[in-house]
């Protein structure tokens, strides 16, 4: 009801419509009427009251929400459900609840904010409150297990092309998951996987970019940046940003799922990488090395030359690859 509520009232642009005309388009009283319009301004929504004029929605095109990521999912293929919160644990997390359920839709979810947002290796993510984008894809492939994790790529090469499209700034991709702009780290990518031998039960794609934050504490100040900060203090359409990144994705994916096409995928990355040409540090537990980023090879795997000289395919999994001077 809430949400219908609200469509309505995007649907009367810059009009007003009365709580009488509502209740009868719903139904419902008008204090059920005003009981849902009290619930959306504690959502974040500015809905101005009028007397004798009725309910306004103040909302630009930019505005993320419920209806609106309805709206640029529409004609997906792949996005069946979306769901929109003002406060999650993490996006990821909550795409497994659903995911838990027998019959699931593969979904876009979306959050205000995240209060136990995680990248790889199990890193914390601050995720305040509209300062970006936290989002998950929540995905049942028809693939067999070992190939999943090429979809981090796939993630990659869609956030990046996202991120320029819409405004401009020039990306790099870190192997295999962070989006950089002036080697500092824009967006963390976490794929999360449930399966069994040889059958997938779903797939969860974090999505976390940093949009409207002006400063870092300092902990991480020397490796992260956002987009104002990168764009001069330019406003950023975050709806245009995710729209763009779900069509790109939903592109490259089917390529991939439907047709096993990735080599796009691959040549992109190899584009953009800040990594290759490189001398890294690679981390497995407890254990670092060094050694030179070469390419990354058609299935998206780093390759490396060792100390020794030879050469070495580094799977995605558990390893943490980073710059020797510093994060990239």
């Amino acid at each position: 009801m809430k949400n219908k509520i609200l469509k309505v009232l995007i649907d009367q642009k810059d009009g007003y419509i009365s709580g009488e005309n509502l209740s009868q388009i719903f139904g419902v009283s008008r204090t059920a009427i005003w009981k849902h319009i009290q619930t959306l301004k504690k959502e974040g929504y500015q809905i101005v009251s009028v007397t004798n004029k009725g309910y306004h929605l103040k909302r630009k095109s930019s505005d993320v929400d419920q209806i609106a990521l309805e709206q640029i999912t529409f004609n997906s293929g792949l996005i069946k459900q979306v769901v929109y919160l003002d406060q999650v644990d993490s996006t990821n997390m909550e795409a497994k609840r659903i995911a838990q359920t027998n019959q699931f839709n593969e979904a876009l979810i979306v959050a205000r904010e995240q209060v136990k947002g995680k990248g790889r290796m199990g890193r914390s993510w601050f995720s305040e409150k509209d300062s970006g984008i936290w989002m998950s894809l929540l995905l049942k492939p028809s693939l067999s297990p070992d190939m999943v994790s090429k979809v981090t790529l796939v993630a990659a090469a869609a956030a990046s092309r996202a991120i320029e499209e819409e405004t401009g700034l020039v990306t790099g991709i870190k192997w295999p998951n962070d989006i950089v702009i002036n080697r500092k780290k824009v967006c963390g990518i976490l794929a999360e996987l449930s399966a069994e031998l040889g059958h997938i039960h779903y797939l969860v794609v974090g999505v976390g970019i940093n949009v409207n934050q002006s400063a870092f504490e300092d902990s991480i100040a020397d490796k992260a940046t956002s987009i104002v900060i990168e764009n001069h203090g330019k406003p950023v359409n975050r709806l245009n940003i995710i729209k763009k990144f779900v069509e790109i994705f939903e592109m490259y994916y089917n390529q991939f799922v439907n047709e096993g096409l990735y080599d796009s995928v691959v040549e992109y990355n190899i584009k953009k990488s800040v990594t290759i040409g490189e001398k890294v540090n690679i981390t497995t537990h407890d254990r670092t090395r060094m050694a030179f980023a070469k390419t990354i090879d058609e299935a998206g795997n780093l390759i490396v030359t060792n100390e020794d000289g030879a050469d070495e395919a580094i799977f995605f999994g558990e390893v943490s690859v980073r710059g020797i001077n510093g994060y990239v």
